[in-house]
């Protein structure tokens, strides 16, 4: 039995391809595959799956669905997005102590009868040439770099989940395909407010002044990817700032919203004033937990936008007035997502640009079957629609497995592809 992973080093983002071959035909194997994240190597994730070998008894992973496992669709990767860990801290323990500077692993496994092949994979996080730069002057950063000059800077803006760690996840397999990118996380880092709650977008103005001046990125475009509350900042600077050029979101959203600190007031300030925006009352959200827990189902945060907008008597002027913006713009959204109702914002976004008849690029992406999956590809596994905060009470992320994990891998490769062009 020979079996063949390529290839065997790699950048964290790269698919694998997995081939088996040497088998009697039809013959019943078990593959599994086991990974541990460099600075979280207590935590194991692991998946499984029985396959059963072709009339010339050879298994291409990339053309065969399983017979049983861990995942039940045809993906060459399908048992890296499937991995999960026993640990019920997990998630816990892998969002401390974040590094992309030591290499990921991968075992895979092949079982049948009494053979058995193994193969180790190297996962990169960054490129050798990739370089980075801690910023505390002014505002909270970290640029990656490339030895050889780009052309390009992208400025990271992540959700309400983000930070300094979890953002190098991105910004290093990022600019490992030839960028400048600059993670500029904005609240919950020291000197920053410690929650999502008005946060002033002249924080902003002053990391764009920095990349303008900086030996690094000066006189180079600045371009933004942003997800989810980011996607919303995003859109918001580049209805202030011209020099804006090509802005990618995930999972955006048309309106400014309520900060995420259970207080009445916005998100975002500029001159010391709150931004207009679409409240969201904490009865609403205390309510929707509740009836969750006591019906010992799902509950989500979608429905709570979508009442703050279907009551609100200042739509129009919290909206965010994309139409100003001189970027172009590609969007991705998807139908299930349980966070907010990105897909209906994606639609009203897109409505507004036509009927203003925007003159830049913009288009939409929509995923049917996830919710909010987007990040690198084929490290932190993608396929979880739920989240158990205690028993009964559970926060619906949205999507499916497949749904989630194709989500991931092809927003991911558009958006590198996008800023390429």
């Amino acid at each position: 039995m020979k079996l063949k992973v390529q290839p065997l080093v790699a950048l964290c983002d790269t698919k694998l391809d997995i081939d088996l071959s040497g088998l009697p035909p039809a013959s019943k194997v078990k593959i599994s595959a086991s990974m541990v994240l460099p600075w979280a190597k207590d935590v194991v994730y692991e998946s499984c799956a029985w396959f059963t070998t072709d009339a010339s008894g050879n298994l291409d992973l990339s053309k065969q669905k399983p017979d049983s496992g861990s995942y039940d669709f045809i993906d060459s990767m399908g048992l890296i997005v499937s991995m999960k860990s026993r640990d019920p801290k997990a998630m816990e323990k892998i969002a401390r102590n974040i590094s992309v500077d030591e290499s990921m692993f991968i075992d895979i496994l092949a079982e049948c009868g009494q053979e058995r092949a193994s193969v180790r994979v190297e996962r990169i996080f960054k490129t050798l040439e990739i370089k980075s730069q801690q910023i505390t002057d002014g505002f909270v950063g970290e640029l990656f770099y490339p030895d050889a000059p780009a052309n390009k800077t992208i400025v990271w803006l992540a959700g309400s989940g983000g930070g300094l760690g979890i953002n190098s996840l991105v910004c290093a397999p990022l600019a490992s395909h030839g960028f400048n990118v600059l993670s500029l996380p904005y609240f919950g880092e020291k000197g920053l407010p410690a929650q999502l709650s008005r946060v002033p977008l002249e924080y902003f103005e002053r990391a764009f002044a920095w990349l303008m001046k900086n030996p690094i990125t000066t006189g180079k475009e600045i371009q933004i990817l942003g997800m989810s509350k980011g996607a919303e900042l995003a859109l918001i600077l580049a209805s202030h700032h011209p020099f804006i050029t090509k802005m990618v979101l995930w999972a955006p959203h048309a309106y400014c919203f309520q900060g995420i600190a259970y207080k009445n007031e916005s998100s975002w300030t500029l001159a010391g004033r709150d931004l207009p925006y679409i409240r969201l009352r904490n009865g609403w959200v205390y309510a929707n937990m509740l009836d969750g827990f006591f019906k010992n189902k799902p509950f989500e945060f979608a429905s709570i936008y979508k009442k703050g907008i279907a009551l609100a008597q200042n739509r129009e002027e919290a909206r965010i007035k994309v139409e100003d913006a001189q970027t172009d713009l590609l969007l991705f959204t998807s139908k299930q997502c349980g966070m907010w109702n990105t897909y209906d914002g994606s639609l009203q976004i897109m409505e507004t640009l036509r009927k203003n008849n925007y003159p830049h690029f913009y288009d939409l992406i929509v995923y049917e079957d996830a919710g909010e999956p987007y990040l690198v590809p084929y490290v932190i596994p993608a396929g979880e629609s739920e989240m158990k905060f205690a028993p009964r009470l559970v926060l619906r992320l949205g999507g499916s497995l497949e749904g989630n994990a194709h989500t991931r891998a092809d927003a991911w490769e558009q958006t590198v592809a996008f800023f390429k062009k």
